[in-house]
């Protein structure tokens, strides 16, 4: 009977061991349909996140394009008021010309008026003259008689 009782014993043994082995069988199914659910998600995930960096790298690139556009415009506007200074510089310095031969014409329109004025007080000086001479010579004319 002991061997009987060792027989069963082993089978019994056996038995939990061959319960074991369908448990860690069993757990390593369930582990590996874990794991490929898993590795599943993370393949979504990294689909998802692909995705997100596609949209991120067409965002930057797009705000790259609109930060040069802008750069671009400063860049005109700068241009566009250096050229205006140069312009209202180019007008300054033309209208300080004008004023300076406006200046220098008036003061040959002042000394023209003083020779004009020396002019005419020595034409009305000499016309002056003439009448006293022409009224000298009427005087000796009438004075004399030929």
């Amino acid at each position: 009977m002991n061997k009987l009782k060792d027989k069963e014993e082993q089978l019994f043994s056996s038995l939990t061991r061959l319960d074991s082995i369908t448990d860690l069988v069993h757990n390593s199914k369930k582990k590996i349909i874990d794991l490929e659910q898993l590795k599943t998600d993370l393949e979504k995930e990294k689909l998802d996140l692909r995705s997100k960096l596609s949209t991120l790298e067409i965002e930057n690139t797009s705000l790259k394009q609109n930060l040069q556009s802008l750069h671009d415009r400063v860049n005109l506007e700068d241009q566009t008021s250096y050229g205006l200074r140069q312009k209202i510089e180019d007008i300054e310095r033309e209208n300080k010309k004008l004023k300076k031969e406006i200046s220098e014409m008036e003061e040959e329109l002042e000394v023209s008026r003083y020779k004009l004025a020396e002019a005419k007080d020595k034409k009305d000086a000499v016309v002056k003259k003439i009448d006293e001479l022409s009224q000298e010579t009427d005087a000796m004319i009438d004075g004399q008689e030929w």
